[in-house]
């Protein structure tokens, strides 16, 4: 899968291509603020977008909103570690969720059950 990464932190974006690269997958672009990400979406049409929450410029919800009303079909799992829920996630248009610091396993299991 070519995988998008949408993180304001150095270290945990690192973390995240680290993860992704290890489970099988390609990171096509990095971005770290919301606005980026739109730019980066556009540009490199990833098939998964792992969105952080807390970020400058545009906050992940709602760049999570952006990205879905220009592609519906978007993938986005956002990753957070503050006070999102799933619920709040899933109602701006995001088709996963996963808990900052994330498992391995579990960012594994969420990028498989999209890619099918």
């Amino acid at each position: 899968m070519k995988v998008m990464i949408a993180e304001d932190s150095d270290s945990v974006r690192f973390a995240l291509r680290m993860a992704v690269e290890y489970l099988g997958h390609e990171v096509v672009s990095v971005a770290a603020d919301g606005e980026q990400a739109v730019r980066a979406f556009t540009e490199s049409h990833p098939e998964i977008v792992l969105m952080d929450v807390r970020m400058p410029v545009m906050d992940g919800l709602t760049c999570t909103a952006r990205l879905h009303s220009l592609d519906p079909r978007a993938m986005i799992v956002v990753v957070t570690a503050g006070r999102t829920t799933a619920s709040q996630a899933r109602t701006a248009g995001a088709a996963g969720f996963v808990e900052k610091p994330f498992d391995l396993s579990a960012l594994g299991r969420v990028i498989a059950n999209l890619a099918t």
